[in-house]
């Protein structure tokens, strides 16, 4: 941090004060993105049920399709107020970084909101669909794929948060790099081990024993992770 900085020298009150109203802002894009999602919910939902072939979905409790509504647009909301998030957290660790590490956070800014709208999405057209319908399929002849409608939209909306966090990698592996806490030549030194750890995380997120749907989600991690050690090698 920069002696010169009037931020530097702010009491901690002030900073207190100034992490409660950037979390209110944060917390206001939240909730105005949810409200706008509330536009599509319906649909969104429609569509995340009908991905399922061989699904009836059920309501075992009298407040389930409320939360499970709610929820969806929650999730959409969150997607929507994405920029505003991390333009708040940049501003409040704005005043503690040096020149150059400013520039790099708000280059990664936009980067980061696109990211996790590609992660989304990836997670929505192409995990999604083969996940639940294994899921769905297993055992089909032996008892039918009746699922609660509030557990289902739980597991899905948990599943694509997920993948759109997983999404970030290059940009955390660029920004580690930039801040000097780890070097490219440690990240492509250790690439066997990061392999290993996203081929785990990518069977915990699929909870299947298809490797292929593993594949699916493990392959672009593997590129991103690529990605995030060309960037700090190059830009």
């Amino acid at each position: 941090m920069s002696s010169g900085d009037p931020a530097a020298k702010m009491p901690l009150m002030d900073h207190l004060r100034e992490l409660r109203t950037r979390v209110m802002y944060s917390v206001g894009a939240l909730l105005v993105g949810m409200v706008i999602s509330l536009v599509v919910t319906r649909q969104m939902i429609a569509g995340l049920t009908e991905m399922c072939d061989v699904c009836q979905f059920i309501v075992i409790r009298p407040t389930e399709s409320i939360i499970a509504y709610f929820r969806v647009a929650l999730i959409l909301g969150l997607v929507l107020a994405t920029p505003v998030i991390l333009y708040e957290l940049v501003s409040f660790v704005l005043p503690g970084l040096h020149e150059n590490e400013r520039r790099y956070l708000f280059l990664l800014l936009p980067g980061s909101a696109i990211m996790f709208a590609l992660g989304i999405s990836f997670g929505y057209f192409i995990v999604l669909p083969r996940t639940i319908n294994f899921l769905a399929s297993f055992l089909i002849d032996e008892a039918a794929a009746a699922w609660s409608l509030g557990t289902y939209i739980a597991f899905v909306t948990n599943l694509l948060f997920v993948v759109g966090v997983s999404f970030l990698t290059p940009i955390v592996v660029y920004m580690l790099s930039k801040l000097g806490i780890l070097s490219p030549q440690i990240l492509s030194r250790y690439r066997r081990h990061a392999i290993l750890i996203i081929a785990i995380i990518a069977a915990v997120l699929t909870p299947t024993p298809d490797p292929f749907t593993m594949i699916l989600v493990a392959t672009p991690m593997i590129v991103l992770y690529e990605l995030g050690i060309l960037m700090a090698r190059f830009l």
